[in-house]
């Protein structure tokens, strides 16, 4: 009887127990691989220790400071998509007419393999793409600008593209949990003659606070670690570095001619970065239960 209660409770275990083999042989492995080979460099085929060697010439090297800076200028972005995520929300939770129509379209950029979007808006945004083409056949020769070869226009304009493909995850979040508020608040509300504004400031706001927190936290970490494809599809770090991000330069040491086990530091850095936000959203979460 004892055996059958202990193998009851080791049984969710072995049904877990094939994911976690693949988490370890997919993520932990190659991460501590990684963390390993950054202590290391190679000279005609052969490992050699070096210590802390590779983290020295990294942060030694102009780029990796260009990099964090282009990456910190995006977390800029994180509360632009929060409002603006949280007030197009506001507007389809009163049900418009048509709002689930808006919402699959709002939502639908966010499904898009990001190459794809790369690519289109790198045609769009081009010195002679539609967008250009568009403006100088209306007779706004003059707002016809060089969107991606621009040093000054280059990184908005990756921003924003950016921006137009995440905000539907954020407006789906947190409608989702705006149908969930008790509408005996708003009604409420209503009677006192509150505005949308003050609903919104007031209710809305406050009831989606731990959807909020979760969200920006999210949302920096996907700027940190998730933009090279659009980096590396729409201006390849150019013009002059103006667009460069962690991620990219890591390929570009890696790949670029640089040196593998730089890149690999500059991985570590990366992924302690990573690493703060992340318990800083486990703080949040917990704070939050």
């Amino acid at each position: 009887m004892k055996s059958k209660n202990k193998m009851k409770k080791f049984t969710p275990y072995f049904y877990i127990l094939p994911t976690f083999i693949i988490l370890i042989i997919v993520i932990v492995i190659p991460i501590i691989y990684v963390i390993i080979q950054s202590f290391y460099s190679t000279f005609a085929n052969e490992n050699i220790f070096v210590g802390f060697r590779n983290y020295q010439i990294a942060f030694e090297d102009e780029l990796l400071f260009i990099a964090l800076k282009n990456n910190i200028k995006l977390f800029l972005c994180v509360p632009i998509l929060t409002v603006l995520s949280l007030a197009i929300a506001s507007v389809l939770y009163n049900k418009i007419k048509g709002w689930r129509f808006y919402r699959s379209v709002i939502f639908i950029p966010y499904i898009l393999a990001i190459p794809v979007v790369g690519i289109v808006f790198s045609y769009l945004l081009q010195y002679n793409g539609v967008i250009n083409s568009i403006l100088r056949g209306i007779g706004f020769s003059d707002l016809a600008m060089d969107w991606l070869g621009s040093p000054d226009l280059a990184f908005p304009s990756v921003a924003v593209v950016i921006m137009w493909k995440q905000i539907g995850f954020g407006v789906v979040l947190f409608l989702a949990r705006m149908m969930s508020i008790d509408r005996s608040l708003y009604e409420s509300a209503d009677v006192d003659g509150a505005t949308w504004f003050q609903k919104f400031l007031h209710i809305t706001i406050p009831q989606t606070k731990s959807i909020i927190e979760f969200y920006i936290i999210i949302t920096l970490i996907e700027m940190l670690s998730w933009v090279f494809n659009f980096i590396y599809v729409m201006t390849a770090g150019g013009p002059g570095n103006k667009t460069l991000v962690l991620e990219y330069l890591i390929y570009k040491k890696a790949f670029g001619g640089g040196d593998f086990n730089i890149a690999m530091a500059i991985s570590v850095i990366l992924l302690l970065i990573a690493s703060v936000l992340i318990i800083i959203h486990q703080i949040v979460m917990r704070k939050e239960e």
